[in-house]
């Protein structure tokens, strides 16, 4: 008999909000970044450097909607379920916040070694990126005043 479990990441969710249906959230395959020329315009940007993951950004000619893309490495994450397991859950993480971000195209890549112990650390490193990519440039309101 198996029991529904509520998934591990469910307390990452942005604060004061709900999970919305996964109808309104969607991850289709036009929010991913899938062309070599994609990547190697993300990654020839300066990235943001944390402990464990680097995000590099490129803002499009015409951007349409935030996309994504992972590089995880054989040699930093050995197993393929660990590679998998990584990848799943910075997915789901820029799923959940992706009507927030800017249009850009984002590349998060895994910095360090990592074994199944660091999954947690590192969803946790990737939910304060996306945070900080979502407010608003400095020297901007974060919300219209009522007049």
């Amino acid at each position: 008999m198996s029991v529904a479990r509520e998934p591990e990441d469910a307390r990452l969710v942005p604060a004061g909000t709900s999970p919305a249906p996964l109808t309104d959230l969607s991850f289709p395959r036009a929010a991913r970044l899938t062309a070599a020329a994609e990547f190697e315009a993300a990654l020839a940007t300066r990235p943001i450097r944390a402990r464990l993951l680097w995000l590099y950004r490129v803002t499009p000619p015409a951007p349409t909607r935030p996309r994504l893309g992972l590089m995880v490495s054989k040699k930093l994450a050995r197993t393929a379920v660990l590679r998998n397991a990584i990848k799943r859950r910075l997915r789901e993480q820029f799923r959940l916040r992706q009507p927030g971000l800017p249009p850009r195209w984002y590349v998060a890549r895994l910095a360090v070694r990592a074994d199944r112990s660091h999954l947690s650390a590192i969803v946790a490193e990737w939910v304060q990126m996306l945070e900080r990519e979502m407010r608003p440039p400095k020297g901007q309101p974060s919300k219209p005043r009522a007049s």
